[in-house]
């Protein structure tokens, strides 16, 4: 009889504890996302930024099993180049098990692209990993969101890497009515996940 009483007050006990957590909102996860990537691949990632950097392209994407799209910035921004190529980028994917990417040069360093969503604030936002350092550029918090309609912050992953993240007000999605972006409208300040 102890012994079934105390496996159901372990099972109710683990049970009760599980519902109190709260899941992580879509910019937690993506930032969880983006850490864990660069943690688990910092190697290749390192190695596909630093043959980037060698070349005088400014932007590279590409998926296993397709070609290569390089990018060059002029006054236009990137723009896609037709003949150009890069098989040591591509070698350096292959041998570190990077079945896609998508980098692009800022600043002195390189974004890899990662993610787009809508937070809270009804604001577009770019998530990006980010290989250098950006001066003048603050750290990300839920105030900043909440006070900037559009800007830009970072959050250190390791000494070589950031989190850095965009974002600009998406009056579109309000006035098509986007849930998310019209439930802000109604109910403005004190929602503050980003």
């Amino acid at each position: 009889m102890y012994k079934t009483f105390l496996a159901m007050s372990t099972v109710l006990l683990l049970t009760t504890g599980c519902g109190d957590s709260q899941s992580l909102t879509e910019a937690e996860q993506v930032d969880r996302t983006i850490r864990q990537e660069v943690s688990r691949d910092l190697k290749g990632l390192n190695a596909l930024t630093t043959a980037a950097e060698a070349t005088t392209y400014d932007g590279f994407a590409w998926r296993r099993g397709e070609r290569i799209q390089i990018r060059q910035r002029d006054e236009q921004g990137l723009t896609l180049l037709a003949q150009a190529e890069a098989p040591a980028i591509i070698a350096i994917a292959v041998a570190h098990n990077i079945p896609s990417f998508s980098v692009v040069r800022y600043q002195q360093g390189w974004l890899v692209v990662f993610r787009t969503y809508v937070s809270s604030q009804c604001q577009v936002v770019y998530a990006y990993a980010y290989r250098g350092t950006l001066a003048d550029t603050p750290q990300c918090s839920n105030e900043l969101f909440a006070e900037q309609a559009n800007g830009k912050c970072q959050s250190p992953i390791n000494a070589q890497w950031q989190i850095f993240k965009e974002w600009f007000f998406a009056e579109s999605l309000l006035n098509e009515g986007n849930p998310l972006c019209v439930n802000k409208a109604a109910h403005p300040p004190s929602d503050t996940n980003v």
